[in-house]
């Protein structure tokens, strides 16, 4: 890239520097432009081509790395999944157990309420008729005896 400091040094001297100092000015802005990274337009479309490459082929590694990840993921989920199923299972099993053991126990409940039940009807009946008998011998002694 080339600057002409002639050009530089008259701009400046338009605008009220004096000789010494517009060629001083026009050789420093050569000097700082000629020894500096500044990108310039030839600069970008030269490399613009091997950027876009280079970023390009960084968007297909994160891709595959994305691919990659998804299986590594699907692979977890299944064994997770695999596991819960297990897990449920379990439990599943298990709770028909105690259900199993909690019926077991009423019905044994039951049978002896049952037996209890029984047992207080007939002591009942039997109260019952001792009275009844009881009752009917009083009844024929008193009104056998009365005549």
């Amino acid at each position: 890239m080339s600057i002409s400091t002639l050009g530089i040094s008259r701009r400046l001297q338009a605008n009220g520097f004096t000789e010494s100092q517009a060629e001083g000015v026009a050789e420093e802005l050569v000097d700082i432009v000629e020894n500096s990274d500044l990108v310039t337009k030839d600069f970008l479309s030269a490399n613009s081509a091997g950027l876009e490459t280079r970023l390009m082929a960084k968007i297909s590694d994160v891709r595959t790395e994305m691919g990659e990840l998804r299986g590594e993921l699907r692979a977890e989920m299944a064994g997770l999944e695999t596991k819960l199923t297990a897990k449920i299972g379990d439990l599943k099993a298990e709770l028909i157990a105690k259900i199993g053991d909690q019926k077991s126990e009423l019905i044994a409940k039951i049978g002896d309420s049952k037996n209890d039940t029984i047992k207080w009807l007939i002591s009942l009946q039997f109260g019952s008729l001792a009275l009844t008998v009881g009752l009917i011998y009083f009844l024929l002694n008193y009104f056998l005896l009365k005549r």
